[in-house]
Parts: structure tokens; C-alpha cells; sequence
């Protein structure tokens, strides 16, 4: 080997080796020693990086790869060597054709995740890499080869795909309640993951139509004769009309599967999933096939619980011994079961249609009207006592029970004439509990008495823990913890903190019957009787093992997303937690304003009302925080000089953070105004100049700069080609490690000490430079100080000058008008019409869009609408918008604590910023009717 080719092919790598000892002579490319340099440079780092790597030279992209390159090639190492690009992946040149022809012309390609079916195990394979092409330039400028840096993400993507489907099963039959709607939450989800799983079909034990009930007759000569609760991968028939999912051509295997049923019994159904014909063998799968049949057979159980209870519910009403009534809201019995013949006297018949007054002692009437107003009003009845006539002109004391579903009143009554006290119905409660926990298959439920022995066992148990009832009833509960914890003595300290605390929590590892350790988390309660004496303990553990393990998988997955990414996600958390903030402080500042106007003249009483308001105040002062941070506050955007606003606040600060940290600014001569929210913009330097302070609590200077900028497209991410001012402000503080650096904008992250600073600072100003366009910016290391950017975008033409109007102090004074005010928060719109009547308004509230469309086509006596934009079904824009068809031009106003998705097209409409008192509301309305 001559020291010239070692030079070229460096290291002791396999491809270094394979590379050395290739004939290059052979090859287009000639012998290495001829090489030029822009290819031998590129080739070294290839050899001696460990990142996945390969590159094409000339005109046909001659290939070279490194040896983290090699599991991506498979079965082509090393055989492709030096041939050209379209040889080497000639399966899918066609889908990179138009990006190498990019890098031709000198420049790069990235792509993210892109699906690429590789044959590279003998069969085309469904993969995904995230690759960048970048141009490999030449000595005189030209492009002779390409370097691409690969990421092969195929199983986090196919991972991920999977775990979203069980989310998504899970969440789509917690609500299920008959098999009809198992059909359509299995269909639902599996729709979405056509590429795991082409189709799927589940037959049901009790030969009731299940899912793609056809499939399993096609199958029939492949399924094995019992389904085994394990799975098993099986070949489909060549011959079946298969349905393909998304892929182009049918599945060839498919998991059979039995579907759990309950303890004891046989299996509740048979499951069949189509796998991707483009996985080769891929034996993860059985294992989500069985969290799916598990989670199929949970939902069948429940369904058949739930069909048993409502015949049971079926007899009792014949059979029962008490009255059962359904009642109206005008008080007209609905219907009534047989127990009032036996009881009362009167017939079926002759009670059903009539109302109960009829029936009811004269004395009782009045209490008992009264009493139905509060059933009706979703205020349940216990124990309501009320007399009635039987046809042998007696009355009997009758005590009730009430509920209300669907506007009906249902109510069952006992006859206590004799006996006053409610016989308690225990074993019908424990029953139904009993049925309720053992049907539970996620969670194992289960009693130990006072020393720890296991005394029941449901389901869940069985299924998480392996031990069937007969096995583990009367052993002690210790033999499910690890021997170190065992030996450390936990099981007893477990114990002993739930008898003495009422409670244990703790997530540890715990031991199943075949020995494998799983993540559990664990919740022991103390039983007590009615003296308060401990007479056992009951216990629920879950096992969270694939939690722990797919939330690990999504911690890593995260990391790896852009932190503008990560600050969208919490931006639309926080925006929502602040709109429903905001209707509770708006429902708090109006009920305040109420009261101010009925309060005696107590001062005292006038001090704690204005802490109060204060204390709102700070609330709304906090939700407009994190709007900012959501970037969903109304803004008033507009041309800033930024230099004058700090000269106009300058003073103030220095005042405000002490000599000690002395302010300097740097302009240029001439720095263009930007397009920003004054007020603002204030407020974010404000918090930026506080923490430049609180960086460095010995003191030091504060320097605040800025420089025009003009970006080039992709030039900074997040930020389109433009004119921008990169405006600093730079402390000398001790600085951030990289941790603190990276979190430092998530909302309510703070540094500081407790009640020391709320963590909306940064988000705040993160979010009001994204909503202007331009971006924040924190640039910091451990000793250095740090430095907060602000890339604000320069105003283009001046905007004409409003004129500004001082708000009153008392609300405009306009005539009295029909409002209709519509608020899905029943808060909110009570204190809304509150405040609408106390400027002497008549108020129609109604809930939502679609009552108050259906009022307005039938009225044509209402003002004004003022209405929430934030309602189901049918949004504030949605409903001014179909009320335009009906009344046009209506006077409308949309109240809302966002500053964005409120315009309505075609018209003009008033905005009013959640939370809001009385004056502004009555500005706003006569802003409307004016």
C-alpha cells in the first residue's frame, strides 16, 4: 500500500480497507493519485466521520459511503462500490431525479423523513431517512460531485405510527357502549393506519357481524384452528381479493389473534390484522396486536356489562317494589311502573297523561311544584318526602329520589308511610361495583387485609400480574416486588404509610409470575369502618412500563424538533388556558363592577373591593402575558421610533433598577422605525432590562444596540427575506448553561426565586415578536453575560395618526335597547346580561350560535348582537355571518380575549377584548349602533 493511497482513503475503517484495495483503474474515474482534490478532501471526512454518509462524483455520480453507511446499503455492500448513483438505488432514483438536478445547479436539498422503498434485503422495504444533497464544487467553480449526510428515522416514524393508532383505539372506545359503535371505533382508527395494517377483521365469539366480517372467509383455509391469545403471524391465500390499504399491492401475512374475553371464559372474538407488505418479517407487531386485542376485549366486556345492566334495569321497573316515575317539565306523569297499582290503587293508565297535582295532598302542592323547579334544574332530589292519594282516600307518605336526563325528570319513590327510613340497598351497589372492577382490564384492583394478604383479585390482576385468582388469593401481597425491595423492607413501609396517611403512592418496579420485571404504578388505600378502625386495604396498581417506554421514545423524538416547534405546541396550550382564564376573570371584574354600585359606604368594605379588582386586574395583566406568549392578544401594530421610545422611557428604568447597572445605548445615525405595538414593544424591553439586571445582582452595565439588517431568504430561520432592526440588550451576568438557555422562554420557567417572577416574561416577548414577524432571540454561556436579540421588521410607509380619546369614567349614555347576548360560559353570560340590564338594556342570553340563529329568524325586535367568538359548533365569525343572510347589517360585536380569527369578511364588526367592565361594553355598544 503506498502512503499516497493511504492519503486518500484514510483510517482503518472497513470502507478505508475496501476502498484501498478497489481496482479504481477500472472506473471512469481513474486511478486515486489523478483524483482533484474537491473530491479526495470531501472523501477523507467521509472516511473518518461517523455520521452516515456517501457521495457521487461525476457526471454519473460515481458512489462512495463510510461504514455507518453500510446497514443502509444491506445486501448492495459492497458490490456498489464506485458504480453510478441511478445503479446503485435505481428503485427509487426517480423520487431524488429532480433534487440531484437542483444540486447540478449548485445547490442543496433536505428533506425530512421522505418514504423510500429500498431494496436492501433482497425485497422492496418500506423505509425513511431525513437526507440533505449538497453540492461538491470543483476548483474552477463547477459542481463535479454531491455529498449526501443521511438519517435513517424508519423506526422512530413506523414506531410512532404505531403507538398513535393504540392512542387513538384507546380513545375511541372509551366511550363506546354498544357493538355498533366498537364496529365504528375499530374502522376509524385502523383507517388512519392503512400502512401498518391494510384492513382489519374481527368476527365475534357469539357469531354476531363484527369488522370486515368477509376477510375471514377468505381466510379461512390460512387461520389456524385456535386463536391463540399470543398471536400468530400467518400466510394470507394468494388468491384473496385483498384489500391494499395505501400501498400498491395486496398484504401477504396477517396476525391471527383471539381476543380476551373475561376471566374464566372463552375467547370474545378473533382478530385479524393485515401486515405491510412492505416490512419483511417483522415480529414487534405481535406485540402491538396483542395491546389491540386487548384493548378490543376490555371494550366487549364493558359493552357486555353494560347491556346486562339495562336489562336489568328492564325487570326492576316491572318487578320493582318502589314507584318509578318519569315526569315532565309541566309536571304530567310520562309513564309509571306497576308498583303504583300495588301502592296506590290507581291504574297504569289512569295516572299516565295526567299531572301529579292531581294526586298530590293540597297541603304539599306549593313545596312539591317547587321541588320539581329544582329536578328540572339538574338539582337532584334525595330523600324528598311529599304525600299521596290512593283510591281508598288515603295518602301515603311517599319519600323520592330524582334525576334529570334529556329535559325528563325520573324518579323512583319508596312508600315510608310505616317505616320513614330508606332501606339501603347495598348488595344491588356491590354488586354493580363488583361487576364495575372486574371488568377492568388496564389496572389491577384488588383488597389485602390488615398483614398484606391478597383477598380478591379482578381482571386487570390477573392479566398484569399473570396469577389467576386461585393462585394468589391468601398469599402475601410482598411476592409481586423485586428481592431488593423485599430486603429493604418496602412492602412493609407501603403498608404502614397507607395505615398511618390514609395513602401510599409510588411507581417502582414490581415482578410478574413468569419473573419479568414490569414499571408499575402503584396506589394502596386504607378501609376503615365506621368507628374509623383500619380493617384492610385496597390496592390498584397499573402497569406503565410501555408508558414510560413510549414517553422516553417521544422525550428523544421532541429533542430532536426545532425549539420554534416546541414553543408553537406550548403556545396553543397557554392561549388556551388564557381564553378560559380570561371568561373567568371576566366573569369576576363584572361582578365586581356590579357590586361597587351596591356597596354601602364602608371604607373598608370600598378597600377590600378595590384589592379585588386589583387582584383581577393582575390576573388579566397575566392572561395578556401569556396571549402574547400564544401570540393570540390583539395588537395595535404600528410605526415605532425606537430610539425615541427608549429616550421616552430611559429615565424611568434607571430610576426603576438603581445606578448600579447603568443604562448605555448604541444607534446608528439614522435607524428606520419598525412595524410594532408600542406599548408592547415597552413592555418587553422593560422585562428584558429587569432580568438584564436580576443576571448580575452586584451590578454592572446594561447596553442596548441596534443595527438595520436586510436577511436573504433562509438566511435565519423562521424569518422571510426582509429588512429587519436587530435590536440587543447585553448584560454581564454570571450567563446560562444550556439547559437553562433552552428552556428559558417556556412559560412559567423561571430562575428566580418563589414569588420572585411568574416565567412570562421571556414567553411574552417571544410571542409578541413572532405575531409582528420578526423573532426573539437569547444568546448566552456560562460567564459570558447574555445577550436578548429582538429581530423586529422595518415599517415600510408611515401609517396615518390616530386620534387618541381618553376613555370616560362613567359608561356612554345611549337609549335603551333589545340585546341578545350569546355565551356558552353560563358565568360569563350571566354577568354579561347583568351588566347589559344595568345600563337599563333588555338582554336576551341564550348558549350557543345555533339557538340564538334560530331566535333572530324568528324576531325581528333585536338591536344587537353581542356575542363569545370561542363556542362549539358554531363560532362568534359563524354566526354574524349567517345572521347577515337573515338581518343584513345587523349591529354586531364579537368579545374576545384573542386578537386574531375575529374579522368577518365582507363587513365591519366591533371588537371587545375579554375581560371587560361596564364602560367599555357600553363604548363598544355605541361604537356599534353609531
Amino acid at each position: 500500500m503506498s502512503n499516497g493511497i493511504a492519503d486518500i482513503f484514510p483510517g482503518t475503517s472497513e470502507m478505508a480497507r475496501v476502498m484501498r484495495e478497489h481496482d479504481w483503474s477500472a472506473t471512469p474515474l481513474g486511478p486515486p493519485a489523478q483524483w482533484p482534490e474537491a473530491l479526495k478532501i470531501p472523501l477523507r471526512m467521509l472516511l473518518t466521520t461517523r455520521f452516515e454518509m456517501w457521495l457521487g462524483w461525476g457526471p454519473d455520480l460515481h458512489f462512495f459511503y463510510n461504514d455507518a453507511y453500510i446497514p443502509t446499503l444491506g445486501i448492495k455492500h459492497p458490490a456498489m462500490l464506485g458504480h453510478p448513483f441511478r445503479e446503485v438505488w435505481s428503485e427509487v432514483y426517480d423520487e431524488v431525479a429532480e433534487q440531484v438536478e437542483v444540486v447540478r445547479k449548485g445547490e442543496s436539498t433536505w428533506n425530512k423523513a421522505l418514504l423510500l422503498l429500498l431494496e436492501r434485503s433482497g425485497f422492496p422495504e418500506e423505509t425513511y431517512h431525513s437526507f440533505s444533497y449538497s453540492p461538491l464544487h470543483q476548483a474552477d467553480g463547477a459542481v463535479g460531485g454531491l455529498l449526501c449526510i443521511v438519517n435513517e428515522e424508519t423506526a422512530r416514524v413506523i414506531g410512532e405510527r404505531r403507538l398513535e393508532t393504540l392512542r387513538q383505539l384507546g380513545l375511541s372506545l372509551a366511550g363506546v357502549i354498544n357493538l355498533e359503535g366498537l364496529r365504528d371505533a375499530i374502522a376509524k382508527t385502523f383507517a388512519a393506519n392503512q400502512r401498518d395494517f391494510p384492513f382489519v377483521s374481527l368476527r365475534l365469539a357469539d357469531d354476531e357481524l363484527g369488522v370486515g366480517d368477509g376477510l375471514f372467509k377468505q381466510a379461512l383455509s390460512s387461520l389456524p384452528a385456535q386463536f391463540p391469545e399470543a398471536g400468530e403471524i400467518i400466510s394470507l391465500p394468494v388468491q384473496g381479493m385483498w384489500p391494499m390499504g395505501e400501498w400498491d399491492r395486496p398484504p401477504e401475512q396477517a396476525v391471527a389473534i383471539a381476543v380476551p374475553g373475561v376471566v374464566g371464559g372463552s375467547h370474545a372474538g378473533h382478530l385479524l390484522l393485515a401486515l405491510n407488505p412492505y416490512r419483511g418479517s417483522d415480529q414487534e407487531v405481535i406485540n402491538i396486536a396483542r395491546l389491540i386485542a386487548g384493548q378490543i376485549g376490555g371494550s366487549l366486556a364493558n359493552i357486555m356489562a353494560l347491556q346486562a345492566e339495562r336489562r336489568r334495569g328492564d325487570r326492576v321497573w316491572s318487578v320493582s317494589r318502589d314507584l318509578m316515575v318519569i315526569v315532565d317539565s309541566n309536571g304530567v306523569f310520562r309513564a309509571v311502573n306497576p308498583a303504583w297499582t300495588r301502592i296506590l290503587g290507581h291504574s297504569v293508565d289512569d295516572v299516565v297523561g295526567r299531572p301529579f297535582s292531581d294526586f298530590m295532598h293540597p297541603d304539599d302542592l306549593a313545596a312539591s311544584s317547587d321541588a320539581l323547579a329544582q329536578a328540572l334544574g339538574a338539582q337532584e332530589l334525595n330523600n324528598y318526602e311529599n304525600r299521596f292519594l290512593a283510591t281508598d282516600g288515603t295518602y301515603h307518605s311517599i319519600q323520592w329520589h330524582t334525576t334529570l336526563e334529556g329535559g325528563l325528570v325520573y324518579a323512583y319513590g319508596r312508600d315510608v308511610t310505616d317505616r320513614r327510613l330508606v332501606e339501603e340497598r347495598l348488595s344491588v351497589s356491590e354488586e354493580q361495583f363488583r361487576h364495575l372492577v372486574q371488568g377492568v382490564t388496564d389496572y389491577a384492583i384488588y383488597m389485602l387485609d390488615l398483614e398484606g394478604h391478597v383477598s380478591s383479585w379482578n381482571e386487570g390482576a390477573r392479566r398484569i400480574k399473570g396469577y389467576e385468582p386461585e393462585e394468589i388469593i391468601g398469599q402475601h401481597f410482598s411476592r409481586f416486588y423485586t428481592d431488593e425491595d423485599r430486603a429493604s423492607g418496602e412492602p412493609a413501609r407501603a403498608l404502614e404509610t397507607a395505615r398511618s396517611e390514609g395513602r401510599f403512592l409510588a411507581e417502582g418496579w414490581r415482578v410478574r409470575k413468569n419473573g419479568e420485571r414490569f414499571r408499575a404504578s402503584v396506589v394502596i388505600d386504607a378501609i376503615r369502618d365506621d368507628d374509623g378502625r383500619p380493617i384492610g386495604f385496597a390496592k390498584i396498581t397499573r402497569d406503565i412500563t410501555e408508558r414510560e417506554k413510549a414517553q422516553f421514545e417521544l422525550e428523544v423524538a421532541r429533542e430532536a424538533l426545532f425549539q420554534s416547534q416546541k414553543m408553537e405546541a406550548i403556545g396553543q396550550l397557554t392561549g388556551g388556558v388564557a381564553h378560559d382564564f380570561n371568561n373567568l376573570l371576566m366573569a369576576v371584574m363584572s361582578s365586581l363592577d356590579l357590586l361597587r354600585k351596591r356597596l354601602p359606604d364602608d371604607p373598608m368594605a370600598q378597600r377590600l373591593l378595590n384589592n379585588a379588582v386589583e387582584g383581577a386586574k393582575r390576573g388579566a395583566t397575566l392572561t395578556q402575558r401569556m396571549l402574547a406568549f400564544a401570540r393570540r392578544q390583539e395588537l395595535q401594530v404600528d410605526r415605532v421610533d425606537v430610539p425615541q421610545l427608549l429616550s421616552n422611557m430611559n429615565d424611568l428604568v434607571q430610576r426603576s433598577i438603581g445606578p448600579e447597572w447603568p443604562i448605555s445605548t448604541h444607534f446608528p445615525l439614522k435607524l428606520p422605525a419598525v412595524q410594532a405595538d408600542a406599548n408592547q414593544l415597552e413592555m418587553a424591553l422593560l422585562n428584558l432590562i429587569v432580568n438584564a439586571r436580576d443576571a448580575a445582582p452586584s451590578g454592572g452595565p446594561i447596553q442596548i444596540s441596534a443595527t438595520c439588517e436586510t436577511l436573504q431568504s433562509n438566511a435565519i430561520s423562521d424569518l422571510p427575506a426582509g429588512s429587519y432592526i436587530r435590536l440587543v440588550v447585553k448584560d454581564r451576568g454570571a450567563g446560562m448553561d444550556a439547559n437553562t438557555l433552552r428552556r428559558a422562554t417556556e412559560p412559567f420557567f423561571t430562575t428566580k426565586g418563589v414569588g420572585k417572577g411568574t416565567g412570562l416574561g421571556l414567553p411574552m416577548v417571544h410571542g409578541m415578536t413572532q405575531q409582528i414577524g420578526g423573532k426573539f432571540e437569547l444568546l448566552s454561556k456560562l460567564g459570558d453575560g447574555t445577550s436578548a436579540v429582538l429581530w423586529l421588521p422595518v415599517a415600510s410607509e408611515p401609517a396615518c395618526e390616530a386620534v387618541n380619546s381618553e376613555p370616560g369614567n362613567e359608561p356612554v349614555q345611549i337609549r335603551s335597547l333589545r340585546i341578545m347576548a350569546v355565551d356558552d360560559d353560563a358565568l360569563v353570560l350571566m354577568n354579561t346580561a347583568a351588566l347589559l340590564e344595568d345600563m337599563g338594556h333588555e338582554v336576551i342570553d341564550v348558549n350557543s350560535g345555533a339557538a340564538a340563529l334560530d331566535i333572530l329568524k324568528s324576531r325581528d325586535d333585536i338591536d344587537i348582537l353581542i356575542t363569545d367568538q370561542a363556542m362549539p359548533n358554531m363560532t362568534g365569525v359563524d354566526l354574524i355571518v349567517a345572521i347577515e343572510k337573515v338581518r343584513p347589517s345587523m349591529p354586531a360585536i364579537i368579545a374576545s380575549g384573542y386578537g386574531e380569527g375575529v374579522a368577518v369578511p365582507g363587513r365591519e364588526i366591533v371588537r371587545l377584548s375579554k375581560p371587560f367592565n361596564q364602560m367599555q361594553l357600553a363604548e363598544a355598544i355605541a361604537e356599534a349602533v353609531n
